[in-house]
């Protein structure tokens, strides 16, 4: 419903949680990629990931701020006006199927990186399948 689409980056912004894990498992389904953000980051850090990733939807937790320049949609995961107190709608799917592939992006990771600025590191649904078998 948030326009999502295979290769888009969803922003994670938790502490670990079973909300973290609800996140990661419902942008996957939805057939985007998923960018994990510590909430502990320095402001900078999260202000750059965000942009970098080109991220266009963001989950996080209440009581977690998110940076003014972040121009795309916030969806809160906890607290009184969640995502899930929200309507359930006749379209609604409980298995909803995408066109996600193998080639896709399966979720983007941020490394420190040698120059200190961190890098991202994109990984696909293949690499992440072999690494599961390894």
């Amino acid at each position: 419903d948030c326009g999502i689409s295979p290769d888009d980056r969803v922003g994670v912004l938790t502490k670990p949680s079973l909300e973290m894990s609800a996140a990661v498992l419902g942008v996957l389904k939805a057939g985007a990629a998923f960018v994990p953000i510590d909430p502990d980051y320095p402001d900078q850090r999260i202000e750059y990931i965000l942009q970098d990733s080109g991220a266009k939807l963001l989950l996080k937790q209440e009581g977690i701020s998110v940076p003014d320049s972040f121009t795309g949609d916030v969806i809160l995961l906890d607290g009184s006006r969640t995502i899930l107190s929200l309507p359930l709608d006749e379209n609604d799917e409980g298995n909803p199927e995408t066109a996600v592939t193998a080639e896709n992006l399966a979720y983007m990771i941020y490394t420190s990186g040698t120059t200190g600025q961190p890098k991202g590191v994109m990984v696909e649904h293949h690499a992440l399948v072999n690494l599961c078998f390894w």
